[in-house]
């Protein structure tokens, strides 16, 4: 969606061009929120986040302001530093753990590390693809598979019906697959 058809639907119905855009952007949303928290906050977390940047994005968007073009750079800039902002709040109310000599070398061995880097890097990949399905298929395959959710849940969040879910999931992975192998990575 962009500013400008964002703008006519707020002229129309401030209630149907937020609702527009929360299932325009929600899947985008939801990628940048659980990437970021998803070692460090519970699924209840992660799911009032992405509401609060939905609640930011319309508290602090300006129709006044003359600006074009996809909204995406706003509401992710938002996403990023809600989910920035209570990952630190998390952190810092973490309960700090002595460990052994041992276990500090095991931690900061150099081979831990390249795996961690490795698997993160992998894992942007990953989101990156499943962002690049698109709307609805990145949200379906988001709630299926990093949440486990049924057809028929899947379907009351994007208004299709649960055999729609079924088809369009089994399309999405087949090209996430083929995206995927173009990276070298399999599922």
């Amino acid at each position: 969606m962009t500013h400008e058809e964002f703008r006519d639907k707020m002229k129309i119905s401030s209630e149907q061009a937020h609702k527009e855009l929360f299932e325009a952007y929600c899947g985008y949303v939801y990628t940048i929120v659980f990437n970021r928290l998803r070692s460090v906050a519970a699924r209840e977390d992660i799911e009032e986040c992405l509401c609060d940047v939905f609640a930011d994005v319309y508290c602090y968007y300006d129709p006044g302001k003359n600006v074009s073009g996809d909204m995406s750079g706003f509401i992710g800039t938002i996403a990023r530093r809600k989910a920035a902002a209570l990952y630190k709040s998390i952190i810092s109310g973490a309960e700090t753990v002595s460990i052994d000599d041992e276990s500090a070398q095991q931690l900061s061995s150099e081979q831990d590390a390249e795996w961690e880097a490795a698997a993160n890097e992998q894992r942007r990949i990953i989101l990156g693809k499943i962002a690049g399905l698109g709307e609805p298929d990145s949200t379906i395959i988001i709630q299926k598979y990093y949440y486990g959710r049924s057809a028929a849940e899947i379907a009351g969040m994007v208004k299709l019906t649960p055999e729609n879910i079924r088809v369009r999931s089994g399309r999405a992975v087949k090209k996430l697959k083929e995206m995927l192998e173009k990276e070298d990575i399999s599922l």
